[in-house]
């Protein structure tokens, strides 16, 4: 057929429960512009048009009352390419195979395009792969045989991979686009122009030289004010928007700059304020949404807690309103499940322990929807997981290390089942292995928190990006940190050293690539002081206090950064100022009472105020309370002293009946001080069953040995 007389570029085949995704795929093709280098060019399918428009989908192309056989096969006929969207849906369409088989009838095999927009291509001939996620129709993997049924040789479609773990949206688009266009342009020239269009479409995007920022404000000035073909230009801004929060994160999240995606956050937010929200369709809205996201995070990594907030529940309220459009649409309770997810990871940080908790039940309500609505997709498969583990660090907070392993456990079991159909959920089963190391440390099995830990690090070592993937290096910074404490547990300061040192090098290290990153300042903070720890059970005060001095300027711009978030608040300083004075005692000089005084305060304002702390909490303000009592006595104040201790005994006793051995030895040393000699006994007995040898064991031993005398 000559080129003129083709009526559509493609004809979209495609399962009606794919419509929404056939939506966007349309917009993206028609609304494309080729690059002006590329229009007239020649190729054996005519010259390079502008747009490649119209493209033929059943469902918006056919008019009222038309027959649905006749009206495809028309279709069909007058249709330059077939695209096959390819689900699993899809693969068991009927009439998705019988619109391939006429196509193929009419055009022969070379022109028909698949993209595959989920489930798994030739799965259900592969060993090992669940034959319910095939995403290729029979019609595609076969070419035709006698009497036009495909089950004739067999096929490798060549495919666009639209999936986030494929080429992605752009990607896919793109090759789509020069697969459409024939030999005439290859899909690398195709990029390259692309690229190079929106190197002048966007303005410096800091590291990752993302430009055009500029034209993509200029091209919402347009959306906004102008009539003049708004359509194809609103069509244009919100692709660049996905390209930004999709392609454009993803590289940005790999170097962890802060800055380059705040600018990111920021435009796509600037789009959305000049329009009316009530006039914003589904898709918009949700990148909307996913817009608010990314500005929280980025606030919350900052340590501004009530500006993430802030940005997060708007996001809430936003997916809110697309479920309640849309009850059954996957994507819709995904983002929603995101925004419950934010609004109580910044309760948790702030220690509403009962708040985090209901929010981390509905969002694993969500997931379990998330499932119901298509169980073959691994990105829903996923949720479940990350909720059980969110659930099971508020269990762990709140006292609850059995509930909390038997979470973790949940989590490392789904994730060892997805691992072979996403090998990028690798660092996430790592993450499990942590948390399982620290449900099986508070119920006193160290071994099994230390095999954990290291199972942790072999799953972390095996991955292709372990050197360089930001992610990866700050799990490897906190495997060797744990295995740092555990060190110390059981009475191994100079493995402790070793494993102390990588973990701050490695923390030195992020925090030195982004210094806007709070959370990797602290990251490093808490090494380091965990560094300190290992020096002194080594009895080198010199270097110990090097350390914490490195810290204690780091935690000082935590500080002042943000006056909600209690694990600077509370944990970074309490840990900081027992360092302090440990070091002072064994250098024989004051300790830093008035600072933990103040400490102390604060501390008690906090409770006053309903904050409830958590186990790990406690059990660090309890030995400021201890050290503070200690000075107070060397001052002649003992009434004041038997205050500090006796408080930190109230606050210690809420948590001792567990298997918490480094607790339970500060309660027994604070039952010497009140002379509660029995009662210590008992505890160190307790402790002295396990295999704890922390060096605070010893002093506890040393303490008892001296009280009688």
């Amino acid at each position: 057929m000559d080129a003129n007389a083709y009526k559509y570029w493609a004809f979209v085949s495609y399962s009606h429960h794919d419509a929404a995704y056939v939506s966007w795929l349309q917009r993206a093709l028609e609304s494309y512009r080729l690059p002006r280098r590329l229009i007239g060019r020649e190729t054996p399918l005519g010259p390079v048009p502008a747009y490649l428009k119209p493209v033929f989908s059943d469902r918006s192309e056919m008019p009222a009352g038309a027959d649905l056989a006749s009206t495809v096969q028309m279709a069909l006929a007058q249709s330059r390419f077939l695209i096959v969207v390819c689900t699993p849906d899809a693969a068991r369409s009927e009439w998705v195979n019988r619109e391939i088989i006429e196509f193929k009838k009419l055009h022969g095999e070379a022109r028909v395009l698949a993209v595959i927009a989920a489930g798994e291509p030739h799965a259900s001939g592969t060993a090992g792969q669940d034959a319910m996620t095939e995403c290729f129709p029979a019609a595609l993997r076969f070419s035709l045989a006698s009497e036009g049924r495909p089950d004739g040789t067999a096929l490798e479609p060549v495919a666009a991979d639209l999936r986030p773990q494929g080429d992605g949206k752009r990607l896919g688009m793109l090759k789509l686009i020069a697969g459409m266009l024939g030999e005439g342009v290859g899909v690398d020239e195709l990029v390259r122009r692309d690229a190079q269009r929106r190197a002048h479409r966007m303005t410096t995007i800091a590291a990752a030289s993302v430009a055009g920022m500029a034209v993509m404000a200029a091209l919402t000035t347009l959306a906004v004010h102008q009539r003049t073909d708004a359509q194809n230009q609103r069509a244009q801004a919100e692709d660049l928007i996905e390209f930004m929060l999709g392609d454009v994160r993803k590289k940005l999240d790999q170097v962890g700059r802060l800055d380059a995606l705040d600018s990111v956050g920021e435009k796509a937010l600037a789009y959305y304020a000049h329009q009316d929200p009530s006039a914003l369709s589904a898709a918009a809205l949700g990148q909307r949404s996913r817009a608010l996201h990314l500005i929280g995070e980025i606030r919350e990594q900052r340590g501004q807690l009530d500006q993430a907030l802030t940005a997060f529940k708007s996001a809430a309220a936003t997916t809110a309103e697309l479920v309640a459009r849309s009850p059954d649409d996957g994507q819709r309770i995904f983002d929603h499940a995101q925004s419950v997810y934010w609004v109580g990871y910044i309760a948790y940080q702030r220690g509403q322990l009962p708040v985090a908790e209901d929010e981390f039940h509905q969002y694993r309500e969500l997931a379990e929807r998330l499932i119901r609505t298509d169980p073959r997709n691994v990105d829903w498969q996923l949720e479940p997981a990350y909720a059980d583990q969110n659930l099971g660090v508020v269990q762990l907070d709140r006292g609850r290390p059995s509930d909390a392993l038997q979470s973790f456990t949940a989590v490392r079991d789904t994730l060892t089942n997805i691992l072979p159909k996403r090998p990028a959920t690798a660092s996430d089963l790592a993450e499990a292995d942590g948390w399982i190391a620290k449900a099986r440390e508070a119920l006193g099995d160290f071994s099994g928190a230390v095999d954990a830990q290291h199972a942790r690090l072999e799953v972390l070592k095996a991955m292709p990006d372990a050197t360089t993937g930001s992610r990866i290096e700050h799990q490897m910074a906190n495997a060797a940190f744990e295995l740092a404490r555990l060190d110390l547990y059981q009475g191994n300061p100079l493995a402790a050293e070793a494993d102390a040192r990588a973990a701050v090098e490695q923390a030195e290290r992020l925090a030195a690539s982004d210094d806007s990153n709070m959370f990797w300042l602290s990251e490093s903070c808490f090494d380091r002081l965990r560094f300190a720890e290992a020096e002194l059970a080594l009895h080198k005060p010199d270097a110990a206090a090097a350390q914490v001095e490195r810290a204690s300027t780091g935690a000082a711009h935590l500080v002042a950064s943000d006056a909600t978030q209690l694990n600077w608040q509370v944990n970074l300083v309490g840990v900081l100022l027992a360092g302090e004075a440990w070091i002072a005692l064994a250098q024989q000089r004051p300790v830093p009472n008035a600072e933990m005084e103040a400490y102390l305060s604060k501390v008690r304002d906090l409770n006053a105020s309903g904050t409830r702390l958590n186990p790990v909490q406690s059990e660090i303000v309890a030995t400021v309370e201890l050290l503070s009592g200690d000075e107070l006595v060397r001052k002649g104040h003992r009434d004041s002293a038997l205050d500090r201790w006796n408080a930190a005994e109230e606050r210690l006793k809420v948590w001792a009946l567990g298997s918490n051995y480094s607790m339970l030895t500060l309660l027994g040393r604070i039952d010497v001080r009140l002379h509660k000699l029995s009662e210590a006994r008992t505890l160190a007995a307790r402790v002295e069953a396990s295999r704890y040898r922390d060096p605070a064991y010893a002093s506890l031993i040393d303490e008892l040995a001296h009280a009688a005398g």
